[in-house]
């Protein structure tokens, strides 16, 4: 049984109220006398042109690099194979219908599917037609729908093939060096299969609108893959390499559009890094700084899987991960990066009686998530969107819910709170890009006068995070806290109201 909950100590009651007036006064003076219209959604008469998405700094913009572009949208990563079989193309139409209709401007999905029982990719260079001819439905249904698409080219994982499908190819043709999966990254056959693929998918001529997928502005960039992780290489150095060499090469292949890496968040051992803030402390193969420092990458990303990440754990600890993660990346990608950052997926499982989720506890982190999100965006900050894990229909999809899904029009709770967020965003589209611009720079030095400070108190949190978690994780009851524990955690407490204290009164000065 839940006990009463405890009175905060005096100290973090005068920061939460401290808090509580600073975010309402967070807007900048700049956001109340700027806000203009919202820019204009994709459509078939529009000038391509002004509807490329180009980045200026840490803001996305549209219009030839003069208005702002904010982005609240969806993972589906399942259009392509519902658009490969004409009978089920209308499953694509209604998602997207069902997403306009929420004000979502922003469709990640895959564009691949290497190998297996329904390939796009049949062998290195050889691919299926009607797939291909999926991805072309999916492509000119988002851009009547108003609705930006970010494409991913490979996967780390073996669904829908990933690296472990390159390297089986590459032992096939007679590579038998290639050990593990990881051989993705260094092998020299291995990374030609992967720009053969890539220059393919940037290339194709959509055979319903004539126009190559390289020169369409309905997609807002490429991801090079889902998640990329190296157990072979824990410290990042591996990834970082491959990126170095994949981003150019795209980046010839494509000038026009943006590309990402696809990363997680994780951090690693280069510098700027901290490992501490990972998911129990551990290193996953990639650096979050470094390696969205590489040459031709545009914009940094980073999911947000508290549960899963910390499975086992109890809700506080997932919390504070929540909130220094985002955090943390925030004022890194800010200060040492410069670029726009999205989470490209965020979830929490929902399946009521299972490991004591409820939709309840879902729709507390979207509010959280997604109060982030319009926090920096209004303040002209560095994270500029994000997209939920994962958009499915009410009938026919049963296979795909992994409890992460949210149906819109049997969740009117959820659909509410992803729809005023998307208006939200909206209302901060069009803001002129050099009147942004002026406002960053007289606002940057004063900001990182108090930025070694935040990042030493976000570390300090991190580790009293980690402790936290192996409390949760050792103890055989959520509800009853120890007193070191419930000490531990009225001090992280504190240590997070005290940084969001900080980060919006630097915001400020």
């Amino acid at each position: 049984m839940a006990r009463p909950r405890r009175r905060p100590a005096r100290a973090a009651t005068t920061c939460l109220i401290l808090l509580v007036l600073v975010v309402s006064a967070s807007a900048t003076p700049w956001h109340h006398h700027h806000q203009g219209a919202p820019a204009p959604a994709p459509g078939p008469d529009d000038d391509d042109g002004q509807l490329l998405v180009g980045v200026d700094g840490t803001q996305f913009v549209v219009g030839g690099g003069t208005r702002t572009i904010y982005f609240s949208g969806f993972n589906a990563y399942w259009l392509m194979l519902m658009a490969s079989d004409p009978a089920r193309r209308d499953k694509v139409v209604a998602a997207f219908r069902q997403a306009a209709a929420h004000g979502l401007n922003l469709a990640r999905t895959w564009a691949f599917s290497d190998g297996g029982d329904a390939p796009l990719q049949v062998s290195p260079g050889v691919y299926d037609e009607a797939m291909f001819q999926g991805l072309d439905f999916v492509i000119a249904e988002a851009r009547r729908h108003g609705i930006y698409l970010l494409l991913c080219l490979a996967n780390n994982f073996p669904d829908f093939g990933g690296k472990r499908q390159y390297v089986r190819w590459a032992r096939a043709a007679g590579h038998r060096d290639l050990a593990t999966d990881d051989d993705f990254f260094n092998s020299t056959v291995v990374k030609g299969y992967y720009k053969r693929h890539a220059t393919t998918v940037l290339t194709r001529v959509n055979t319903l609108t004539g126009v190559s997928y390289k020169d369409d502005p309905t997609i807002l960039g490429w991801e090079l893959m889902n998640e990329p992780r190296c157990d072979a290489d824990p410290t990042g150095a591996m990834v970082q390499a491959w990126v170095e060499e994949m981003a150019p090469f795209v980046k010839r292949v494509d000038a026009r559009h943006l590309l990402t890496p696809g990363l997680e968040g994780f951090y690693g051992a280069g510098a700027h890094e901290s490992a501490a803030l990972n998911p129990w402390g551990i290193y996953y193969g990639t650096n979050y700084v470094a390696t969205h420092a590489a040459r031709g990458v545009d914009f940094a990303t980073i999911h947000l899987y508290p549960d899963l990440w910390l499975w086992g754990s109890g809700a506080a600890a997932q919390l504070a991960f929540l909130r220094n993660w985002t955090r943390s990346h925030e004022r890194r990608t800010e200060r040492y990066l410069g670029k726009p950052l999205l989470v490209t997926e965020y979830g929490k499982f929902a399946w009521d009686g299972v490991g004591g989720a409820n939709r309840t506890q879902r729709d507390a982190f979207l509010d959280i998530v997604l109060a982030s999100i319009y926090a920096s965006a209004a303040r002209g900050g560095p994270l500029v969107g994000g997209a939920f894990w994962q958009l499915l229909l009410e009938d026919g999809m049963d296979a795909l819910r992994d409890g992460y899904e949210i149906i819109l029009p049997e969740d009117p709770r959820a659909a509410g709170i992803i729809g005023n967020h998307s208006r939200q965003l909206a209302q901060l589209n069009g803001r002129d890009a050099e009147v942004l611009r002026r406002w960053r720079r007289t606002t940057r030095s004063r900001r990182r006068r108090h930025a070694h400070r935040e990042e030493e108190i976000i570390d300090t949190g991190a580790t009293g995070l980690i402790q936290l978690m192996g409390g949760s994780r050792s103890s055989s009851s959520h509800d009853t806290d120890t007193p070191p524990r419930l000490h531990q955690l009225l001090v992280l407490r504190f240590v997070s109201l005290f940084t969001q204290i900080r980060l919006f009164f630097g915001s400020l000065l």
